[in-house]
């Protein structure tokens, strides 16, 4: 199946989707151009590509599980995982990834999670993008479709929320509360060089507009980020562009939402 008929196919089901290659994206604002248009993705795919799909406005969350030969093998943690809480996985559609692993798709409705929360046990939870069949290396299991997912159990979302989080610093005596804003914060001090400043940006304003933040705020932040953690910075008309883009696709997604 080529990449289009899948990303339209999707679009049907409520799944964002863009066009990627060897995982960067192929379109200006990467993850934020994911869309269910079926007239924007014919656009959008008009090119042989692969395919992603955004996680997070579709409601869904992947459990990547590695099977590294020569590293972690998730495969041991997910049956200790379906020990704990039965079998949670063997009736949902899932992939294989060009490195033999596995991604179990899951339904889940809930907001403010983390876009990867790494088990350290070779599983990790996504939900923000992801690769899917029939990008190169994946292959969908037989049998299955996306209409197959079934609803992520309530402790596998649990491990994916951004509970506030004790950390002790300085001190022993020292507590803070680590909450949504400070990992946001965080993977905005990661910074970008050339060739990611677009896609920096784009996700930054996107993530603080997508969780209710005033524009006028996430404005004022974009313009530090770009200043201090961009190398070089963009030009403010570059960033006044990526701003306004952001807001408009966000304004859509909101329907109703004036710019």
């Amino acid at each position: 199946m080529q990449t289009i008929n899948k990303a339209l196919e999707l679009a049907k089901l409520g799944i964002a989707s863009y066009p990627t290659k060897n995982k960067k994206p192929l379109t200006s604002q990467g993850y934020y151009d994911a869309t269910t248009r079926l007239e924007d993705l014919k656009q959008l795919f008009e090119h042989p590509s692969d395919i992603n799909i955004r996680l997070d406005t579709s409601d869904l969350i992947v459990l990547d599980v590695d099977r590294h030969t020569d590293g972690k093998d998730g495969t041991e943690a997910l049956y200790k995982l379906a020990e704990q809480h039965g079998n949670f996985f063997s009736e949902t559609y899932f992939e294989s990834t060009p490195h033999n692993g596995l991604h179990f798709f899951f339904k889940t409705n809930a907001k403010q999670l983390k876009a990867k929360t790494n088990l350290n046990n070779g599983l990790e939870i996504i939900a923000d993008q992801i690769v899917i069949a029939p990008s190169t290396g994946y292959e969908s299991a037989k049998h299955m479709s996306f209409k197959d997912i079934k609803k992520a159990p309530t402790w596998l979302v649990d491990m994916a929320k951004m509970h506030p989080i004790q950390s002790a610093e300085n001190s022993a005596q020292y507590n803070s509360i680590k909450r949504y804003g400070a990992y946001l914060l965080e993977e905005m001090a990661q910074g970008a060089t050339s060739g990611q400043r677009n896609t920096y940006l784009t996700k930054m304003i996107g993530k603080m507009l997508y969780q209710g933040t005033a524009p006028k705020v996430v404005y004022e932040f974009a313009c530090i980020a770009n200043q201090h953690f961009v190398n070089p910075a963009l030009s403010d008309k570059e960033l006044n562009g990526i701003f306004k883009s952001v807001l408009q696709r966000e304004a859509k997604r909101l329907k109703g939402v004036s710019v």
